[in-house]
């Protein structure tokens, strides 16, 4: 597995909670502004060729549905924040995370 870009978490995130979805589907969950319909699309197919998400048919048009869970992404970036910043010590990430008193202290 590979990390995803923002744009790619972004939509993948739209889609995890639609569950499955036209492109139209995901433009719609965004917040204005709103990207471009052929934006996302792109990166509907970016996520196809990674292997992110798979399409149905139907009629005219595709249905996309995730193949890879929110929950394997998120095992897959922990081990990743794990390995690369903290040396893989679980006692320190988890040390880092108990020493803020707030998330805002992580933003």
């Amino acid at each position: 597995m590979e990390r995803l870009t923002p744009a790619e978490e972004q939509v993948m995130l739209k889609l995890w909670k639609l569950e499955k979805a036209t492109v139209k589907d995901i433009v719609a969950l965004y917040l204005h502004p709103q990207p471009a319909y052929n934006t996302t699309s792109t990166i509907v197919r970016i996520l196809e060729k990674k292997k992110f998400i798979k399409h149905k048919a139907v009629g005219r048009g595709h249905i996309y549905l995730p193949k890879i869970s929110k929950e394997q992404y998120r095992e897959f970036l922990a081990l990743h924040l794990l390995h690369q910043y903290f040396d893989g010590e679980r006692k320190e990430i988890v040390s880092y995370f108990n020493s803020k008193s707030s998330i805002d202290e992580l933003l």
